[in-house]
């Protein structure tokens, strides 16, 4: 009776082959979408936007190109809004964080 159970346990669990994902997790595909803005603005998020900081320091939300920048990261918080700066074509990504799934 012993033996039984030593080879169940020693034996392959399901006995199927591994499902693997398609794609590494560090190559997984995230939501982003760019926005042309003004070279001041550009320059105000040079160091990053701290969490629990008003967009109003960053944003003219007045502005209706600005304040579609602030719609889109308020209703789709796990993706990535990147800039360009209007005159140079310089790209920087201000909302990027760790993925939780």
């Amino acid at each position: 009776m012993n033996t039984q159970n030593e080879e169940m346990v020693a034996g392959p669990i399901g006995g199927g082959p591994v499902d693997m994902p398609a794609q590494p997790l560090s190559q997984k595909k995230r939501k982003y979408r760019d926005f042309d803005v003004p070279s001041d603005v550009f320059r105000r998020f040079q160091k990053g936007r701290v969490k629990f900081e008003r967009w109003s320091k960053y944003l003219n939300l007045e502005d209706e190109d600005q304040r579609k920048v602030y719609d889109y990261a308020r209703k789709n918080r796990n993706a990535v809004v990147v800039l360009r700066d209007s005159t140079t074509g310089a790209l920087r990504a201000i909302r990027q964080r760790a993925c939780c799934e």
